[in-house]
C-alpha cells in the first residue's frame, strides 16, 4: 500500500505546500501543479518499471505471449494476430535481449510518456486530476494491460494532431495505435469530437440522442457488433456486466461541466474535452452489455481528469463557491475511495504492490 500512498501523498505536498524561512504555507498555482504533476507520472513510472510480474492480472498472459514469439520466426512471430505492431516489438526485444522484463520497462515508458506529457501540459490542478485518474480503470490497465495501455498513450498524440487539423498524420498515429491493440480504431472518432464544438445550446439535441441510445442499447450494440466481429477477432455476444456505476459517474461528471463554467471563459481544448466526455457518456451505455464497450471506451475516458480540471478553473459567476466546494469533496471523496476500494475489489490483482525482487 506504501507506494499507492507516495503516488497520492508526494504530489500533494508539492502542490499545496511551500516552505518559506521555516513556515508552511499553503498555495496551489499552475507551476505547482505542473510539478505536482511530473512527480506523480514520475513515482508511476518507477512503480511501473520495478514491479513484479505478479503485480497486474494479465501479465502470465503476456509473457506466454512473449515466449512464443521469442520461439518463432520473424515471419511467423508477425503474422500471429492483426497487432503486429505489438508482435513486432515482442520478436526485437527477444532478439536483443531475450528477457521479458525488458518487455514491461518499455512498455511502461511506451504508456506513460506521452499520457504523462498531456496530463503535465493541459491539466489545471494536479492533485484534483490525479485523485479523479486513480479512479478509473485506465489507471490501473498500466499495470496490466500492455498492449492497449501503448495505444491508449498513442491517443495523446493524435490529440495533439487533432487540435492542429494535422489529419494524415492523424490517421497514421491510429493506423500504428491499431497495431498494437485492435480496439485503437476508436481514436478515429476523436477528429469530429474534438471540432464539433457542443455548447450548452446544444443539449436539446444531445440530451434526446443519447436516451435513444441508452433506450436501444441492445438492439443498437447487437448491429454494431455483427459489423465489428466481420473485421476483427472480437466475440460481441451480450454478457450482462452491471456496470452502471460507471455510467452514473460519467453522467454526473457531464452534467458538472455544462452546468459550472462560464461558457465565455471555455477554449477549443476544452469543448473538445467535453465533447469526448459526452461520447464516453455514450459508449459507457453499452458496458453493461459487454466488457468490450468499457475497453473501447479508455481512449475517451483517459481524457476526463483533465476535463474535470480545467472546468473548476472557469466557473461562472453563480457556480463560483459550488465549482470551489466541489473541488475540494471530489479530492477526498475520490482519494478516499481509491483507498477503501481499489485493494478490496482488486480487478487487476495490483495490490499488495510487490517489486521485482520480492518474488521469485
Amino acid at each position: 500500500m506504501l507506494p499507492y500512498i507516495a503516488l497520492i501523498v508526494l504530489p500533494v505536498i508539492f502542490q499545496h505546500i511551500s516552505l518559506s524561512k521555516g513556515t508552511i504555507t499553503l498555495s496551489a498555482d499552475k507551476k505547482k501543479s505542473e510539478t505536482a504533476m511530473k512527480v506523480f507520472w514520475f513515482i508511476l513510472l518507477v512503480l511501473l518499471v520495478l514491479r513484479s510480474e505478479d503485480t497486474g492480472r494479465d501479465l502470465d498472459n503476456y509473457k506466454r505471449i512473449y515466449e512464443t514469439i521469442a520461439k518463432s520466426g520473424w515471419e511467423q512471430a508477425i503474422k500471429r494476430s492483426a497487432e503486429v505492431g505489438y508482435n513486432f516489438v515482442n520478436k526485437l526485444i527477444s532478439f536483443w535481449d531475450g528477457s521479458f522484463r525488458w518487455l514491461m520497462i518499455l512498455s511502461a515508458i511506451a504508456s506513460v510518456y506521452f499520457t504523462a506529457k498531456a496530463y503535465i501540459k493541459y491539466s489545471e490542478d494536479a492533485v484534483l486530476t490525479i485523485a479523479t485518474y486513480l479512479n478509473f480503470s485506465c489507471f490501473l490497465l498500466l499495470f496490466s494491460g500492455l498492449k492497449q495501455s501503448i495505444a491508449m498513450s498513442l491517443g495523446f498524440v493524435a490529440f495533439e494532431l487533432v487540435r492542429k487539423k494535422k489529419i494524415v498524420p492523424f490517421l497514421i498515429i491510429v493506423v500504428i495505435a491499431t497495431m498494437f491493440h485492435a480496439s485503437a480504431f476508436m481514436l478515429l472518432f476523436m477528429y469530429p469530437l474534438y471540432h464539433i464544438r457542443v455548447r450548452k445550446g446544444h443539449l436539446v439535441f444531445v440530451i434526446p440522442a443519447l436516451l435513444i441510445v441508452f433506450g436501444f442499447n441492445q438492439p443498437i450494440f447487437t448491429f454494431l457488433g455483427n459489423i465489428l466481429e466481420s473485421f476483427t477477432e472480437y466475440d460481441t455476444t451480450i454478457t450482462e456486466t452491471g456496470a452502471y456505476a460507471t455510467l452514473i459517474l460519467f453522467v454526473i461528471l457531464a452534467v458538472f461541466s455544462f452546468v459550472i463554467p462560464d461558457e465565455k471563459k471555455l477554449d477549443q481544448d476544452t469543448i473538445g474535452l467535453r465533447s469526448f466526455l459526452l461520447f464516453s457518456v455514450a459508449l459507457q451505455m453499452f458496458a453493461s452489455l459487454h466488457p468490450l464497450a468499457m475497453r473501447m471506451n479508455y481512449y475517451y475516458i483517459v481524457f476526463t481528469p483533465i476535463l474535470v480540471s480545467r472546468i473548476v478553473k472557469c466557473p461562472s459567476t453563480y457556480w463560483l463557491r459550488v465549482a470551489k466546494f466541489a473541488r475540494n469533496v471530489m479530492v477526498v471523496y475520490f482519494i478516499l475511495y481509491f483507498f477503501i476500494t481499489a485493494p478490496r475489489d482488486n480487478v487487476m490483482d495490483t495490490f499488495p504492490y510487490q517489486f521485482f525482487w520480492q518474488t521469485n
